[in-house]
């Protein structure tokens, strides 16, 4: 009696067990995906907001110098023809496909022609397998996001401070700001300390430091005379003898502040690349020698 009751309950228990099992396994899904949506939504705000804006309107104003970036926009739709021949609108990254989106964030965009016109941003690389500060996982979720146009994800997910209302269209968005310890910088500079853990600058390769500065994306950012044509950050050309608006100049400094530009200054348009100690010395010396 005892085995026929059990192996009813066995039948009965096993069906449903699969039906609510695929309901939860469904459930999972969608949760891991909107998750992967809200990192991508993290990463736009503290790497793309400011270029492209905070809501993705495009064309933001930039802190560094109060020019619009050029950026386009990344929300909103297109027309195309549907499957019935007839012109329909859909959200703009159903009219490019997930390979060109996630190839675009990685590898940036050249400029037509070899310059960029003035006052245009060229798109810098991103993913580090062409000298970026974003791993793949990164690209996968900032594609995940964009296709998902969840725009209102990277307004709770920003925290800018008040003084950045100006770098862009969108309202600010309130949040907490995380204060490094140490002394601050300059009166003027926004620079909230001059120690972001980075090791002391020692002299480096100044022909190394020139690779860095064309390969790990900041061509992409600054105008040096000869080998760059960026507006998003400051002209670099005689930085080691003009220092750029309130920020110091030192090779000390600068290490510290490419090491991680948001602990220096939160809010600021760099972000922080991940370089070695070597490449941070090397990058710095080659600074150094533009005088």
């Amino acid at each position: 009696m005892i085995s026929v009751i059990l192996t009813t309950l066995i039948v009965l228990i096993i069906p449903g067990y699969f039906m609510f099992e695929s309901q939860r396994q469904y459930q999972a899904s969608v949760a891991l995906d909107q998750e992967n949506i809200q990192r991508g939504a993290d990463i736009f705000a503290a790497n793309c907001s400011t270029c492209h804006g905070v809501q993705g309107q495009g064309n933001a104003i930039q802190p560094s110098n109060n020019k619009p970036s050029g950026a386009p926009p990344l929300r909103g739709y297109v027309t195309q023809l549907g499957p019935d021949g007839k012109p329909q609108q859909v959200p703009w990254t159903k009219s490019r496909n997930e390979d060109y989106i996630r190839k675009t964030i990685s590898a940036g965009r050249p400029p037509l022609g070899g310059n960029p016109p003035p006052g245009q941003v060229v798109m810098p690389t991103w993913s580090d397998r062409f000298g970026g500060p974003l791993d793949d996982l990164s690209i996968d979720y900032l594609v995940d996001f964009l296709e998902s146009q969840q725009w209102n994800l990277v307004k709770q997910s920003a925290e800018l401070p008040t003084a950045f209302a100006k770098a862009t269209p969108a309202a600010p968005v309130a949040g907490p700001q995380t204060v490094p310890a140490g002394a601050a910088g300059p009166a003027g500079s926004g620079i909230v300390t001059v120690d972001t853990g980075a090791a002391p600058y020692k002299p480096g390769s100044e022909s190394a430091g020139k690779q860095v500065f064309e390969t790990k994306g900041c061509t992409g950012c600054h105008t040096i005379a000869g080998i760059s044509t960026g507006t998003v950050g400051p002209n670099l050309t005689h930085i080691a003898t003009t220092p750029y608006d309130h920020f110091p100049n030192t090779a000390a400094f600068m290490k510290q502040w490419i090491h991680n530009p948001p602990a220096a200054k939160p809010g600021t348009v760099m972000p922080n690349l991940g370089l070695t100690d070597q490449e941070l010395n090397d990058v710095v010396t080659f600074l150094q020698t533009l005088k």
